[in-house]
């Protein structure tokens, strides 16, 4: 910008006018805007909260996504960390599991004007129609990270856990009278989502198989009331030496009341009581809490609103078919495609009520008509809200 300035002012002041053509002119400046369009190019940010990459996906599934993790970790690997910090064995290796180095993501509509020429995922580059964008974001001490894991253990005896390193995770669930933990098959996202906050917050979780062995040492009802004799015991199964506890329970249609409780051998146990409005909300404040992070930019301000007005705002979107927090979790996750702030209203048996507080109810019919997993329902006539069954 300012080679540009000094140029133009040359080209008429100065003890000796010089007169420069107008085309020359126009040229530099156009290379000039060029340059700094190239170097704040779109689909890439870095800030003190991390690295952020966009890609273009054909649909918000799992599978896009993590074709996404992949090709954004690349992007910061290759591009935006210095040269020479992550070697070629040591980068295969971290493309092996993008998802353990993703702090948060995030998806926004598809813009064919702004969008088309940044990353796009197989699908959409062998032509796929794009649905959406999603930002990933890796956290600013990924370089740390990745140094650290290089490093041999008596190197790092302060940052090594006792055990095999992990923190075992026993998150027991309940809600309508039945009991469950979370481990093996059972809650596969919840487990995804608590691994990407470990990574963000430098702790590294693993969950119980939940096999017949595990349903000998621990029940559900000993990780919710905290018993600590069955919890030592699958514990010692484990050899992770540290475990992270976390009993919630479903209080009422739009409450969840959790306690979660870190602990270190030769540490202070570290305990969060939370009451959020979904799991999702309880599982990223108990984390970044008790991380000692207290950083909840993973979380949008509408998705924490407890202003009642606000909540009332919008249109309200009962989707019915939601039997398992699987299912809840794809809906949410494509209902953010169509409005990044819609939040959820209440839980119910085999329904849920969201809201989305920045749309009108013909503009988010006509969004969700182009959603096949979405099928309208008739309406009640005595209520306004939208009503949809999710296959």
């Amino acid at each position: 910008v300012w080679v540009t300035i000094l140029f133009l002012k040359l080209s008429s002041k100065g003890t000796k006018r010089v007169k420069i053509p107008t085309r020359l002119k126009l040229q530099t400046i156009v290379c000039v805007i060029g340059a700094l369009f190239f170097v704040v190019s779109p689909g890439f940010t870095q800030t003190n909260s991390g690295f952020t990459v966009e890609v273009v996906v054909a649909d918000p599934g799992t599978r896009e996504r993590d074709s996404a993790y992949w090709l954004a970790l690349d992007r910061v690997l290759s591009r935006d960390l210095p040269d020479g910090s992550v070697d070629d064995p040591t980068r295969s290796e971290l493309l092996r599991e993008p998802a353990r180095y993703v702090q948060a993501y995030r998806y926004r509509p598809f813009v064919p004007t702004a969008d088309t020429d940044g990353l796009a995922t197989r699908q959409v580059r062998e032509g796929a129609p794009p649905n959406s964008v999603i930002a990933v974001t890796f956290p600013a001490t990924l370089l740390n990270i990745i140094q650290r894991q290089n490093q041999p253990i008596e190197i790092v005896e302060e940052a090594v856990l006792p055990g095999n390193g992990n923190i075992l995770a026993l998150i027991a669930v309940e809600q309508d009278g039945s009991q469950f933990i979370i481990g093996g098959s059972r809650g596969q996202k919840f487990q995804s989502r608590l691994l990407q906050l470990g990574a963000a917050n430098n702790l590294s979780f693993e969950f119980p198989l939940m096999d017949n062995d595990d349903l000998q040492l621990v029940q559900p009802a000993n990780v919710l009331y905290n018993e600590t004799q069955a919890l030592n015991s699958i514990l010692e199964k484990y050899n992770t030496g540290s475990r992270i506890t976390g009993a919630l329970v479903r209080v009422s249609a739009t409450a969840w009341q959790s306690e979660w409780r870190l602990e270190i051998p030769g540490k202070q146990p570290r305990v969060v009581n939370l009451t959020t409005q979904t799991l999702d909300e309880a599982l990223i404040t108990a984390v970044t809490e008790i991380a000692g992070t207290g950083d909840h930019s993973s979380i949008s301000s509408a998705y924490l609103a407890s202003d009642a007005a606000f909540q009332r705002s919008g249109v309200a979107l009962r989707v019915e078919n939601l039997n398992s927090l699987a299912h809840y979790e794809q809906a949410l996750e494509l209902l953010r495609t169509i409005d990044p702030q819609i939040i959820t209203e209440s839980l119910e048996p085999g329904y849920t009520v969201f809201r989305a507080p920045s749309s009108n109810a013909t503009a988010l019919q006509q969004r969700l008509s182009r959603q096949s997993r979405f099928i309208a329902l008739p309406q009640n006539g005595l209520s306004s809200e939208l009503i949809y069954q999710f296959q």
